[in-house]
């Protein structure tokens, strides 16, 4: 199984949805943030989003805001769709276990 522990800040509020996975409703919470790689690399941001699931989703929405800076382990995931212009298209995102919050925020609340 893969692994990928990535640290950066949230770009934008989390959002909340509940899943009907065979007639149960789980709650999903998606976010999207930037890594910047290591201090001394000079790397290009990378931007991507995470998917929170069960109770502890629910639980951590509220901390998941605009600017505060975050540790996410999970699996890396892909998914493939078609575009409305009919071209077929792929999507990387993390399908979180952990999300640690690092206490800090360039947001004040």
């Amino acid at each position: 199984m893969n692994s990928i522990t990535l640290h950066g800040k949230i770009v934008r509020d989390a959002e909340s949805i509940l899943v009907d996975n065979s007639g149960i409703q789980t709650p999903l919470v998606t976010f999207s943030f930037v890594d910047n790689g290591l201090p001394y690399q000079k790397n290009e941001p990378m931007f991507i989003e995470v998917h929170f699931m069960k109770e502890a989703a629910m639980h951590i929405f509220r901390f998941l805001k605009k600017g505060k800076e975050v540790i996410v382990t999970g699996c890396l995931r892909s998914k493939s769709f078609v575009t409305k212009e009919g071209e077929q298209k792929q999507k990387y995102f993390i399908s979180a276990d952990y999300v640690i919050l690092t206490g800090s925020s360039t947001r004040r609340e």
